[in-house]
Parts: structure tokens; C-alpha cells; sequence
């Protein structure tokens, strides 16, 4: 603790002395109406009065208030006890020409509100109650500060404050909280809420709030107040930070294009609200949203926002790219909520819902869990080949929007690639598998074989190799699905016979007699029986021969018809061999299909 300077006692001033008597009857101080000579108060007044080191003066037996005084020189740390219940210190629209320096003190309460200063330094400040800063502008320069460490252009410095209330950093009907400078609470605990309600924050070299490895026994809250959205020129830093409520940014902006405009690696957070309260007031980010490893307790929302991506990141599925949100490795235990979410508009204006722009940045969620994901493709995701969603893994899903489950999937797995269309480097067969068995746990079955279908479609389409050794999985995906399709399957396989039968009517037509008795050569035509026997004339051709059945029974290698017995087919002429090469073909082909049709029957072709 700093010890208050000592030297020559001076008189109190006629504004001091207005001071002292409002101390006497309890009142406040107040100079609002006084003009500025009769508005000054020296600061060694103040630690005196607040030290208590003059008996000729009244003792602080209540707050103390004052209104409206200009404050003249550097308030250093204040010299209070820790053993007793502590003092309240009350300003109103007051100005400082210098810092004030608050470190180590031990207050009840301390209220600098629409005032006006250079800085407030509250390294280890401790209060039992609210530490009330709301409505006051602060330039930044930290002047008079000898036994600080670098404080840089920090406008509020509070690492490793204790305040038993809340911080109100917020605007007032008056005044509108704002700094020039980093608003600090690196390492503080905060028992209640930390609230920036329509506040205005500028720091374009560090971050213009910092709250990392903080904790927060309530919520932090960016939200509108008084008229004026909360607004941070500068990253906003909750790294490592505990907070016991939720992160509120409701119709916020935060720009820092640069770098992050929102860091909250590692935080640990009950809820997340990255949206808006007002129709037309939209979350607005202009910077990179960094949730890497975040932990959220209950959900994550990002509705109705508009973004514009931060910098490049570099080597990302083999190409880099601007990033727009990281939440990579994060933990949601509720839901993740992501819906009317488009590109940032000039002058951040509100687009349609119909006219909304994909976001033409990173949305990088690879091992991202959470229990339920909500979302809407149309108006949610980023710009196709910018989404990385490879280990995500949930245990719900649901579409907003409209459009039914299927449809919605298979477009929303199609963001991952540029142009919808999958290559060697950027197609993954994890997000296709999850939500499969997501579907499937959920009792959509049918849902579930369709987005199977579409992981081994996306794979066909992503292989690099040769096309010949691609065209027996095209086959299985044309007849069956890969085994996910029955009807398919047993569509194809008619479907194969017919074309059969017309083959064999096309010969019939062709020929005049393709088809012998199977005992009987085509020439001549008297058979010639056993030795001993004789001969017998046989008609041509076989009579009666129905050329479904015909064509079924060579479809059919296992299951006899009786008709490749009854008649062979024995095409003659210049194209006999074209007509036998056919006829063997089908034979194999539908030795092979019906095989096919078995194996999807029984499941074996299935590869969830």
C-alpha cells in the first residue's frame, strides 16, 4: 500500500469546506451548479479526508458523495482497513485530470459514474460491493503512475480485483460508458454479473476487453442499453475465464478485422447468446470467433448475425482461407444453434432472410460435440468448401426452415465441399457417418439409408484413380444403393429381365428360328434315335415359347424354370455370334444381379 505524501498541511478551500459539511449532515457534495473555479477539490484533500489523518475534521461515519467537482491531481491507493466493514465512495459527473489509482484498496462500494478521467488502475482492488464505472469516458493515458508496471494504453485496470458485486461498465441516461485504452480484469474475481450495456470500447493494439483467467459469478453481457449497442473496436478476450452465467452479446458489434474479434479459447461458460434482441438490430462480427476447447454448460446460440471473417488460416484441409468461427474441440452439453446467419452487409445493414449472402469464411467445427444440433442450411452456414465438420459428433439433430430432414442433410454435408463437389483432399466420411447413426437412433430409417447412399455417392465422386476401376461401385449404386435400396434392387432386376425378353422377341423376329428343342440340332431336321431305333421328324422351333420365362430362367442361375431344358437358343446367319455373345452376357450379368439382389435382401451389402 502506498503511503499518502506528506508535507505542508493546507487549508481547506471553500469547496472543501462545502465537502466537509455534507459529510457532517450526511448529504451529498454536490458542485453541478457551481461554477468551475468552485468546482476544484485537491486529491491530497480526498486521502486525507478518506485516511482520516485530520481529527479537526468530521469523521466518514456514511458515504461519501459528491457531485459534479473537478478533481485535481492523482488519487493513489487509498489507505482503508481490511478488518473493518469498509467505506463507500460515491462520484458523480465528476472530472479527473489524472489517473486514478484505487490498487490495493479495501472499499464497501465504489461509484465513478458519468464522470470524466484519463484512467482507473485497480490492480487488486477489492469491494464487498458494486464497483460502479458506468457512464464515465476514460482517454487512456496513464500519467502519474510511478511504481506501476507498464500499463500501456489501458483505460481500466483491474487484474486481480475482487468486487463482491457486479462491474457496471454500461452507458447512463446521461453518458455513454466509453474508453480509448484496454479495459483489464485479467486474473479478477467478480461475484456477480459483469455488465457493458451499450458501452463503447476503442483499442486497436490490445485487447479492448480482457477478461482472461477471470471468474464470474454471474453473466457477461454486451447488450443494448440506453439506447446504444454495446460496441468493441478491438478483440474481446475471455480465454480461460469461468463464468457461472452466460455469455450475453445480443445485438452487439464487435470489430477487430485484423484478428479475433471474439477469443474465448478455453472458457468455461453456462450459455452462449451470439445474436440479437431487435429485429433490426443484428449480432454484428467483424474479426475472428475463437471458442477453441470452449465449454459450455448449456447451449451455444448464433442467430440472426451477420459476419465478416478474420484472417487467413493456412493449411486447413489443404488450403487455407479466412476464418469466420473457430469451434473446434468445443463441449456444448445442450444444444449448438445456428440460424440466419449471413455475410456482414455494407454498413452492417440487415438483409432479408430470402437475400441473406453465405459467409465466404471458415466455419471450423472438427471435433466439436454437442447433444442437439439445431440449424437452418439456407440461412446458416457458410459458403460451400468453407465448412470443416470432420469428428463433430451429436446426438441430435434438427432442421429449421422448412425443408425435410433429407434434403436439408444432404446440403448441408455438401457445404464441405467448393461447388458442392467433393475431391481426394477435402472429402471425409465421419460427418456422413454420424449423422447416419444419428438418424438411425432416432428411429428414421429410411432418412438414415438415404444419407448412407449419399456418403458412398460423395466417395465415388471424391476418388482420383482410374474410372474403369470406379465402375462396379457405380453399378451397385445404380441397381441397389449399395444395398440400402430393396425396391431398387428388385426394379433393377425386373427391369433386367424385360430387357432380356425383348432381346430374345427381337430374335425371334430376326431369325426364323432361333430356338430348337434342346434334344435337336437346327440341321437337319430328322433326329436320329438310338442305334437300333430308327428316326423321327421333328417340327422346328419351339412351340409355345414364352420369352419372359425364357429370359427369367437364365436370370435365375440358381432357381430352375425348366426352359433353358425345353429350348436352347441357336441364332444362325452372319450375326450368330453378335446373338450368342449377347446371350452369354446375360447369362453372366444376371447370374451377378440376382446375386446383388440377394445380398441387399439380407443387409450384407449395408455399410453405415
Amino acid at each position: 500500500m502506498k503511503a499518502i505524501p506528506t508535507g505542508e498541511v493546507e487549508a481547506p478551500s471553500d469547496a472543501e469546506q462545502r465537502v466537509l459539511e455534507a459529510i457532517r449532515i450526511r448529504g451529498v457534495a454536490d458542485f453541478s451548479a457551481q461554477p468551475p473555479e468552485s468546482r476544484q477539490l485537491r486529491a491530497t484533500f480526498l486521502e486525507q479526508l478518506i485516511a482520516g489523518s485530520r481529527p479537526e475534521w468530521p469523521a466518514l461515519r456514511g458515504p461519501l458523495k459528491i457531485r459534479g467537482a473537478s478533481i485535481k491531481g492523482p488519487i493513489r491507493a487509498l489507505p482503508t482497513s481490511r478488518d473493518g466493514p469498509g467505506m463507500t465512495l460515491l462520484f458523480w459527473s465528476c472530472d479527473f485530470d489524472t489517473t486514478v489509482d484505487f490498487s490495493g484498496a479495501d472499499l464497501l462500494s465504489l461509484r465513478l459514474v458519468d464522470c470524466t478521467l484519463p484512467a482507473f488502475i485497480g490492480i487488486s482492488l477489492s469491494t464487498k460491493a458494486d464497483l460502479d464505472l458506468s457512464g464515465s469516458h476514460f482517454s487512456g493515458v496513464c500519467d502519474h503512475i510511478s511504481d506501476l508496471a507498464d500499463v500501456g494504453s489501458c483505460a481500466v485496470h483491474l487484474n486481480h480485483a475482487h468486487i463482491g458485486g457486479r462491474l457496471l461498465l454500461s452507458a447512463t441516461s446521461n453518458s455513454r460508458f466509453e474508453t480509448n485504452g484496454s479495459v483489464r480484469m485479467d486474473g479478477a474475481r467478480i461475484e456477480s454479473s459483469v455488465e457493458l450495456h451499450g458501452a463503447l470500447l476503442r483499442d486497436d493494439d490490445e485487447p479492448a476487453l480482457s477478461v482472461r483467467s477471470a471468474v464470474i459469478g454471474g453473466n457477461v453481457e454486451l447488450l443494448l442499453g440506453h439506447g446504444h449497442r454495446c460496441e468493441v473496436h478491438g478483440e474481446v478476450s475471455l480465454a480461460a475465464a469461468h463464468i457461472t452465467g452466460d455469455l450475453n452479446c445480443q445485438s452487439a458489434i464487435l470489430h477487430n478485422p485484423t484478428g479475433r474479434a471474439l477469443h474465448c479459447e478455453d472458457l468455461v461458460v453456462e450459455s452462449v447468446f451470439l445474436s440479437r434482441d431487435d429485429p433490426d438490430l443484428p449480432f454484428l462480427a467483424c474479426g475472428r470467433l475463437n471458442f477453441l476447447t470452449a465449454t459450455i454448460g448449456g447451449s451455444f446460440f448464433m442467430t440472426n448475425a451477420r459476419l465478416c471473417p478474420g484472417p487467413d488460416y493456412v493449411g486447413l484441409l489443404g488450403r487455407g482461407g479466412p476464418v469466420a468461427m473457430n469451434l473446434q474441440q468445443m463441449r456444448v452439453s445442450n444444444a449448438l444453434v445456428l440460424f440466419n446467419i449471413g455475410a456482414l452487409e455494407p454498413a452492417g445493414q440487415m438483409a432479408e432472410i430470402d437475400t441473406i449472402k453465405p459467409v465466404e469464411g471458415w466455419f471450423m467445427m472438427a471435433g466439436a460435440h454437442m447433444n442437439t444440433l439445431i440449424l437452418d442450411v439456407g440461412t446458416g452456414w457458410p459458403a460451400p468448401g468453407f465448412l470443416d465438420i470432420d469428428g463433430m459428433s451429436y446426438e441430435r439433430v434438427r432442421h429449421v426452415g422448412g425443408s425435410d430432414p433429407t434434403t436439408a442433410s444432404k446440403k448441408w454435408l455438401r457445404q464441405q465441399f467448393v461447388n458442392g463437389e467433393p475431391d481426394a483432399a477435402t472429402y471425409r466420411p465421419q460427418p456422413y457417418e454420424q449423422l447416419t447413426r444419428v438418424m438411425r437412433d432416432s428411429g428414421l430409417t429410411k432418412e438414415a439409408d438415404a444419407i448412407a447412399v449419399e456418403k458412398i455417392r460423395m466417395r465415388l465422386e471424391a476418388r482420383v484413380d482410374s474410372p474403369w476401376l470406379r465402375v462396379f461401385p457405380h453399378l451397385l449404386m445404380f441397381i441397389s444403393h449399395h444395398g440400402y435400396s430393396t425396391s431398387r434392387a428388385v426394379f433393377s432386376f425386373l427391369a433386367f429381365v424385360i430387357l432380356g425378353a425383348v432381346m430374345y422377341t427381337a430374335a425371334i423376329g430376326v431369325f426364323d428360328q432361333p430356338f430348337f428343342p434342346f434334344e435337336q440340332p437346327p440341321e437337319p431336321t430328322t433326329y436320329v434315335l438310338p442305334v437300333g431305333l430308327g428316326s423321327v421328324d421333328v417340327p422346328l422351333g419351339c412351340p409355345g415359347l414364352d420369352a419372359v420365362q425364357y429370359a427369367l430362367d437364365f436370370a435365375l442361375p440358381v432357381i430352375n424354370l425348366g426352359q433353358d431344358t425345353f429350348c436352347r437358343f441357336v441364332p444362325t446367319g452372319p450375326a450368330r455370334w453378335l446373338w450368342l455373345t449377347l446371350h452369354s452376357l446375360f447369362a453372366i450379368f444376371g447370374a451377378a444381379l440376382s446375386a446383388v439382389v440377394v445380398l441387399t435382401l439380407t443387409g450384407v451389402l449395408r455399410r453405415d
